[in-house]
């Protein structure tokens, strides 16, 4: 199957970075950029919809249209949906985003997401440029064909952790063996971003924080029997590579696991100070596909 999810025209490049359903919503995300050919910027485009169904096209409604350029924030952008009285007779039916795009390759790439208000079909469509009255419709069209499940795992991420444990005076930790460490996500997300090498065209990431629980069991000479414990928590901040994707959707949160690696576990004494102890507990935790 064809699978086509870029195309350049007038000196413009069009590329399809995501395009998924949820909750009865559709969400595209389209970058657009500059090769330095064109003549003059870019004024305005246009996203070809519903292609082979005119009613489809006419109940459908535009719930949102934003933008940002590189790496900045999402803020809101102009998105209406063709109609003779703004566009004439071009042809196609679609969306047209009314926003500068700098004709250079050293101009920012602006990418542009839009919500509609229903499921839609992963149809080929093609891309219309605004040049004052004039509207030219590319010939070639751009495909969604790709599947979620065309991807690629970077290798397991290695992330190193100290823990400092309290003990009090009379008790020492156990064999560290017996240390039990619990790795948790906390405001993890995934977030994707263009890939300027080769295959996949999304880089995806994991961010957030990672929350490192350990509790150590303590031995007493004097107290036989006795059951004691000592505990102690972290957290480390993670912003790596997981993966490289087609679509946005390719990874999900249930597919990334985080372990202790228990075999990693080393206990060091610091210190004894008015009565207690102070242990530093090193080791590493793997952030890789489940």
């Amino acid at each position: 199957m064809e699978n086509n999810r870029q195309i350049v025209t007038e000196g413009f490049c069009f590329e399809l970075t995501g395009f998924f359903s949820a909750d009865g919503n559709t969400t595209m995300t389209i970058c657009v950029s500059g090769n330095g050919e064109s003549a003059v910027d870019l004024k305005g485009w246009v996203m070809e919809i519903c292609s082979d169904d005119q009613q489809a096209f006419e109940d459908l409604n535009i719930l949102s249209c934003e933008k940002k350029r590189r790496q900045s924030n999402w803020i809101p952008a102009i998105a209406q949906k063709t109609s003779y009285e703004l566009t004439g007779d071009i042809g196609i039916n679609g969306v047209v985003i009314s926003d500068w795009v700098g004709r250079y390759e050293e101009d920012p790439d602006v990418e542009f997401r839009i919500t509609f208000d229903r499921v839609l079909d992963p149809a080929p469509f093609k891309i219309g440029l605004m040049k004052g009255e004039l509207i030219e419709v590319s010939e070639q069209v751009i495909h969604m064909s790709a599947m979620p499940d065309e991807r690629e795992w970077a290798p397991s991420i290695e992330k190193s952790f100290c823990l400092f444990l309290i003990v009090p005076d009379g008790y020492k930790p156990d064999c560290v063996a017996q240390a039990c460490v619990s790795a948790t996500k906390q405001f993890v997300h995934i977030c994707c971003e263009k890939n300027p090498q080769e295959g996949k065209p999304l880089r995806v990431n994991l961010c957030g924080c990672i929350r490192i629980v350990a509790s150590i069991p303590l031995v007493c000479d004097t107290a036989d029997g006795d059951c004691a414990h000592t505990a102690a928590c972290d957290c480390f901040d993670v912003c790596d590579t997981i993966g490289f994707a087609d679509i946005e959707t390719a990874f999900s949160m249930s597919d990334i696991s985080v372990c202790p690696n228990k075999s990693s576990f080393d206990l060091t004494l610091l210190n004894a100070h008015c009565g207690k102890s102070v242990y530093r507990l090193d080791g590493k935790c793997t952030i890789g596909r489940k």
